[in-house]
Formats: C-alpha cells, structure tokens, sequence
C-alpha cells in the first residue's frame, strides 16, 4: 500500500486552480493601483480562501472513502476493522428503519438488518462489501473543525489525526499547532461565505495557508495509508 492516498494526489492537483487564481494581476508592478484593481485582487484571494478550504474538505471526506473502498476490495475479517465503525454502518441502518413508516418495507428491511448486519459482528466472517459504506462515513466529516476531524478519522482507528499532523509538521521544521491554524483557516472561510468584506487575505498569507494544507495533508494520507495496512493485511 502506497503511503500517498490517491485522494491526496488529487489534492495537490487541485491546488494548481488556486495557483492561477493567484497569478492573476489586476494591473503590472509599474502602475498605478487603481480602486477597481484592488477590488477585483480582493475578490480573487477571497474567493481562493474559501476554494482552498473546499478542496481540502472534499480530500478529508475522499481519504474516508478511500479507506472503505479498499475495504471493499480486499475484505479482510471483521476483526479488523475498529468496532466504533461498525457500530457506525449498523446504527445508520437502524436509524434509517425506525424513520419508516409501518409497513412491508420495514419489515422486510429489519429482517434484512438480522441477517444481513450479523455479520458485522462475526469476528471470523470476512467484511461483507455490501453492508460498509463509504458514503455514511465520509458523511460524518461536517466540516474542518479540529473536533469534528478527531472523531471522523477516529472511526477508522486513527487515534488522534490532528495531533499526528502536528507532530509531523514539527518534524518537518513547522512549529505550528494544526488545531489552531485550522480554526484560523476555516473561520475566515466562515466570514467570506456569510458575506464579511473585512477579510481580505493576502497573496503571501494564502500562500502559507497551501503549504499548510499541503502538509497536513501529506500527514492525514500517512494516517489513513497506515490504518488501510493495519485493516487490510493478514498480519
């Protein structure tokens, strides 16, 4: 198993758009800036914010799928598998039941929950592709709140995602906290989607903000590779 996702190649192509955006020069160095050239130089960086975090939410929730997807593939045992995302997949069943109406549909569903579901929790049975899905996991991650992050990827096995990314950003020479840069981040984005004209982000500072996600997510992809192996391998 590869240690890059293909959800974080992805990514990282992804990132190519905001590097356009950000080539874009309402006037040259030589001339005057006019008010329209500010304007329109704030619009691009606002709207590459918020692109920018949009990106890096569709690859968290693609690496979530991405490891459904291979455990759809390979079916390893249900021992395997962390308990907290089979709870997951039977809970989501249940609740999706108990919101229908009486009827032979509900009936035929929960005799479908008994003996299809079952066999989630045969520690010796091979995963059923059938019954796990990448859609209700990666539906879990809301946003990009560290809190929200933590418990999405912990479904997985991963323990503390955030704290694995700082601890590799700091390895790497970056002495940041991820937590509060992402509140940082993912704040901003929240003022420019509500309409605040206040932020404007610079050139320099969206730039930062690449790397950052570049290298969290470079973490997040080692995470989710290792948590792929440790499901996926007969060891």
């Amino acid at each position: 198993m590869s240690t890059k996702l293909t959800a974080y190649s992805d990514f990282i192509d992804s990132t190519a758009e905001l590097h356009h955006l950000l080539a874009v020069r309402p006037t040259s160095p030589l001339e005057r800036r006019t008010e329209e050239a500010i304007q329109l130089e704030n619009a691009i960086h606002r709207a590459s914010l918020v692109l920018l975090v949009a990106h890096f939410e569709g690859f968290a929730k693609a690496a979530l799928s991405e490891y459904i997807d291979e455990v759809r593939s390979l079916r390893p045992p249900v021992r395997k598998i962390p308990p907290a995302l089979l709870v997951l997949f039977t809970r989501d069943r249940i609740q999706e039941i108990a919101a229908l109406p009486p009827g032979a549909d509900r009936v035929n569903r929960t005799r479908r929950l008994f003996t299809a579901f079952s066999a989630l929790w045969d520690h010796d049975r091979t995963i059923d592709p059938q019954v796990v899905s990448a859609k209700i996991l990666a539906r879990q991650m809301t946003s990009l709140k560290p809190d929200v992050l933590r418990d999405s990827f912990a479904l997985i096995g991963i323990n503390n995602i955030i704290d694995e990314a700082t601890t590799h950003l700091q390895s790497s020479g970056i002495s940041i906290r991820v937590d509060i840069k992402l509140e940082e981040i993912v704040n901003k984005r929240n003022l420019i989607a509500h309409g605040d004209y206040s932020v404007k982000p610079t050139s320099t500072e969206l730039e930062d903000y690449i790397k950052f996600f570049m290298a969290v997510g470079e973490s997040f992809s080692s995470c989710v590779a290792q948590a792929i192996e440790e499901a996926c391998t007969l060891r």
